[in-house]
């Protein structure tokens, strides 16, 4: 297959470095409640998407003028598609979704969505966390690609570490800060190759916990398993990676 493309996920302060290492999906854009499109002060830097905070949209208003603000921005600086950062779906956003998809298709951009937008936008990328607590990680890709089609997937590897509850019913876990980390008691560490990261174990209020966390290895492992399928997108958040970067390129 051809090579992985690699985009690097960057807030203003690092998108000039990270577009030094690689393509860049800048986060410099927000939906704001009065349905205008803002923008960051952005250094002069060569950008490959754009990353959009939508996270207070909640889908009312008028949809066209929205999905024409974003369209036209993308083309104006010759960007090659958006990423809207959005909420849980409701009615309203997923309408939203189609209607942008159906436009981000006629202008010929690339659109990458969260999976639970997958079906209102099916000409969109298909964006899928790369980290599970059951089952092992090539299964689950497995089960991504005959879902939606490798060509149509992009994977969000993270350099953070997941608490899982066990049993984890949402099967997502909940990332820990760094502070709550060190509160962590003693771990003893194994590679799991069926989860493809590293993991750990233990016990609090009479329930067991599972970690997860990746580093350069085991992110690489997860490149590697992905390629094997035909997937060939994968998204890192650039602060998380900036001193391994060098090794996942």
């Amino acid at each position: 297959m051809d090579e992985m493309k690699i985009y690097l996920t960057a807030p203003p302060d690092f998108v000039a470095d990270a577009a030094r290492r690689g393509p860049v999906s800048a986060q410099g854009w927000r939906i704001g409640r009065d349905l205008r499109l803002y923008r960051w002060p952005l250094p002069e830097a060569r950008i490959a998407l754009m990353d959009v905070d939508a996270g207070s949209f909640t889908g009312y208003g008028p949809h066209e003028a929205l999905v024409n603000a974003l369209i036209c921005q993308c083309r104006r600086a010759g960007y090659r598609g958006l990423v809207p950062d959005l909420p849980r779906p409701n009615e309203r956003l997923l309408r939203f979704c189609a209607l942008l998809d159906r436009a981000a298709a006629r202008f010929g951009l690339e659109l990458y969505l969260p999976e639970r937008y997958a079906r209102a936008a099916p000409g969109a990328c298909v964006l899928v966390q790369a980290q599970n607590a059951s089952g092992t990680y090539e299964e689950r890709l497995r089960r991504l690609s005959s879902l939606y089609g490798a060509d149509r997937l992009a994977l969000e590897l993270e350099r953070v570490t997941r608490d899982f509850p066990l049993p984890c019913r949402s099967g997502l876990g909940r990332v820990l800060s760094p502070g709550e980390q060190a509160d962590l008691p003693p771990l003893v560490s194994r590679f799991s190759p069926e989860l493809c990261a590293n993991t750990a174990s233990y016990m609090k209020d009479g329930r067991a916990h599972l970690l997860l966390w990746d580093d350069a290895d085991t992110l690489g492992k997860k490149m590697d398993a992905a390629r094997r399928l035909g997937i060939g997108r994968v998204f890192f958040y650039y602060p998380h990676v900036e001193d391994i970067i060098e090794k996942l390129l």
